[in-house]
This record gives structure tokens, C-alpha cells and sequence, in this order.
């Protein structure tokens, strides 16, 4: 899973935008800890994080928070505010 997560965040980059690991599991893998999902906050509008990635889903598309599936796994990619 960290190895995706590492691959959406610089897919992200490739595109122009800045992300960041988000949420808990920050916390989990500074204690060393196997995080059980890796959330990415990102300057990429909604509409941009799903033209990049092919298999999204919105959950708070208004929130700004998509769903991308990859490798099996899902991130919850959520625009800055």
C-alpha cells in the first residue's frame, strides 16, 4: 500500500499539483506503525484529481474529496481548503 500511495502522490506532482500524505497515517508511520489507509491531501481540484487517475469514485465531490482505486487499494485524495 505504501508503495501505491507514494505513486498517486507523485503521479499528482507529475501533473503540476502539490500532495502530501494526510490524516493518521502520518501518525502511524512516524511511530513506525503500518498505517490501514493512506489519505492524500492535494491542491487539485476534484475535477483534476479524476482526470488523472481512471478509477475514481466521488464521495464528497463538494467537499472536494475522491476516491481513487489503485493496485487493489483506496486513497480518499481530498482538495485543500
Amino acid at each position: 500500500m505504501e508503495q501505491t500511495a507514494l505513486e498517486v502522490v507523485r503521479r499528482l506532482g507529475a501533473a503540476g499539483h502539490v500532495a502530501y500524505y494526510a490524516g493518521g497515517s502520518v501518525r502511524d508511520l512516524l511511530r513506525g506503525q503500518v498505517p490501514k489507509d493512506i489519505d492524500v491531501a492535494t491542491d487539485a481540484r476534484p475535477e483534476a484529481v479524476q482526470k488523472i487517475f481512471s478509477r475514481t469514485y466521488a464521495v464528497g465531490a463538494h467537499f472536494g474529496v475522491i476516491v481513487v482505486l489503485e493496485n487493489g487499494f483506496q486513497f480518499e485524495i481530498a482538495t485543500s481548503r
